[in-house]
C-alpha cells in the first residue's frame, strides 16, 4: 500500500484546441499554488471546500489569462477538506494559476 488513493481524480484535462482567454468572474479569486512531489497542489484551503476551479500550469496574470494549446489546464473540486486532487506527478514542482469560482449570491 503506497498511501496514495486509488479513487479517480475530480481533476480532469481540458483539450485547448485554440488560443482561449480565460476571465475569472468578478466574484472569483485567483491562487497559486505550487505542485508536490505527489502531484497535489499545496497549500490546502479550507475555506475553498467544494468550489469548482480552473487550474492552469504556469502564468501569473490575474486578469485575462491567455491559454495555448500548448498549456496545460485542468477542471477541478476543491475537497471537503479543502485539498484539491492530482494533477500528475509530472508537474512536480509546476506552480499553478488556480481560479477559484465564487458562485454569485442573490
Amino acid at each position: 500500500m503506497t498511501g496514495e488513493s486509488n479513487r479517480p481524480s475530480n481533476t480532469v484535462p481540458m483539450k485547448i484546441m485554440c488560443n482561449i482567454v480565460l476571465i475569472p468572474n468578478r466574484n472569483d479569486e485567483v491562487e497559486y499554488f505550487k505542485v508536490d512531489s505527489k502531484g497535489y497542489p499545496v497549500p490546502k484551503k479550507t475555506a475553498y471546500a467544494n468550489k469548482e476551479v480552473t487550474i492552469i500550469v504556469g502564468h501569473k496574470e490575474r486578469n485575462n489569462l491567455m491559454v495555448t494549446p500548448d498549456d496545460h489546464v485542468f477542471t477541478g473540486v476543491f475537497g471537503n477538506n479543502g485539498r484539491l486532487s492530482s494533477v500528475g506527478k509530472e508537474l512536480e514542482g509546476q506552480e499553478l494559476t488556480v481560479i477559484v469560482h465564487i458562485p454569485e449570491e442573490n
